[in-house]
């Protein structure tokens, strides 16, 4: 029927595949692409809703789900004789529980919302297995948040602005401040701040090895190769590691001797890292670039320029002052929703010419990987074939 997400484990991104094909395709219809192939009917059994999304798109919806409720695969499915998932089966309750919520679902947006997805699974249970009707608790006001504040009591006010983090640097936007930077000056100003457009085109690859602090703590070295194509590896562990690979269109990841081609949303994923070329070729990788907004991030004034590839849509925060990337979030696709990614960037130091970041942290629905790096190489020969598949067992 389908398999679980992760090699040699069933993370949350391995919920229930009946579950999902319950899903009523109105939820679908802004991401769901066109069927090139077999339908979730046609291709799996005991598809009871979900009949006509695209067989190719089943996953991305099991891992929206599982997102959403921070379940796995056992959540829902039991195993047959064999010890495999019996995908099919109905002998789990949680699967009429799961059945009774969609109807839920559907029933809100088609009356309320003319069948978008405003309602989905992650509105209520957000990463738990029961929703709680008790509201959260007041939290303290970042840095962040008391200088908006402050900013914006200063607008009401008629005071001057705040005064700019860096001489020279235009002042932190108060909140009702429009930017006033095209899109082509953050660019630029991003690609002079890495080196220049000069130096980055002589770019051919980069190597950069360190070490990788998962949620729990646990640390391992990481070694993450990439050239300016999007073509990126990235090995986690002593040799030879767990490895994820992407090429710019399709992805797969290794674990022992046990390969699995990632779906859509998990290749978007696993290409978000590769980020070489951004400084060079952002506005020929992106559609719908525009400048939104000035905000902070992590106490910083960034200027907020929006864009959209066919896998998502992405925020770029950029430093006002340096004009550095600090952070870069994406909303990724999948038929019932959107998911997220987070991309942190900061220590930028000179490596070869140009500035790179020696700090990345990486924040998704269901990991955090915060790398520091103590080696940064360029142009060094990488042999395509470490991007291609092993055959798979």
């Amino acid at each position: 029927m389908s398999r679980c997400p992760r090699t040699a484990r069933c993370l949350p991104a391995a919920a229930a595949v009946l579950v999902f094909a319950l899903l009523p395709p109105v939820l679908a219809q802004d991401a769901a692409r066109p069927a090139a192939g077999p339908t979730s009917g046609e291709r799996y059994k005991n598809i009871q809703v979900l009949k006509d999304l695209p067989a190719d798109q089943l996953h991305d919806a099991m891992t929206y789900m599982a997102a959403s409720m921070g379940g796995n695969c056992q959540t829902c499915h039991v195993r047959g004789a064999d010890g495999e998932f019996a995908y099919e089966k109905d002998d789990n309750d949680h699967k009429t529980s799961a059945r009774t919520m969609i109807q839920m679902v559907r029933a809100i947006n088609m009356q309320h919302f003319k069948g978008e997805d405003r309602v989905t699974c992650a509105t209520c249970h957000q990463a738990r297995r029961e929703p709680s009707p008790v509201g959260p608790l007041s939290q303290p006001l970042t840095p962040d948040q008391l200088a908006a504040l402050a900013e914006r009591a200063a607008g009401r006010q008629g005071g001057a602005p705040p005064a700019s983090p860096q001489a020279g640097a235009a002042p932190a936007g108060r909140a009702a401040q429009r930017p006033t930077e095209t899109v082509d000056e953050v660019l630029d100003k991003y690609a002079a701040a890495l080196g220049g457009r000069d130096a980055l085109a002589k770019l051919t690859s980069r190597v950069r090895r360190g070490t990788l602090t998962n949620r729990a703590g646990q640390s391992s070295p990481v070694a993450i190769e990439e050239t300016p194509a999007g073509l990126i590896r990235v090995t986690v562990g002593a040799t030879p590691g767990i490895v994820r690979a992407a090429d710019g269109t399709s992805a797969w990841t290794q674990s022992g001797d046990r390969v699995r081609r990632l779906d859509h949303v998990e290749t978007a994923n696993a290409g978000l890292q590769a980020d070489m070329s951004l400084g060079l070729r952002l506005k020929e990788q992106y559609s719908a670039l525009a400048v939104r907004a000035y905000e902070r991030v992590n106490g910083k004034a960034v200027v907020v320029v929006e864009g959209r590839r066919p896998a998502a849509a992405e925020t770029f925060y950029f430093d006002r002052a340096t004009g550095l990337l600090v952070r870069r979030s994406a909303r990724l696709n999948t038929p019932l929703g959107p998911l997220p990614v987070q991309i942190d960037y900061d220590d930028y130091r000179p490596a070869d010419g140009v500035l790179t970041p020696f700090e990345v942290r990486v924040t998704d629905w269901e990991s955090v990987s915060a790398q520091r790096f103590g080696d940064v190489t360029h142009n060094q020969p990488i042999d395509a074939a470490r991007f291609a598949p092993p055959a798979a067992r």
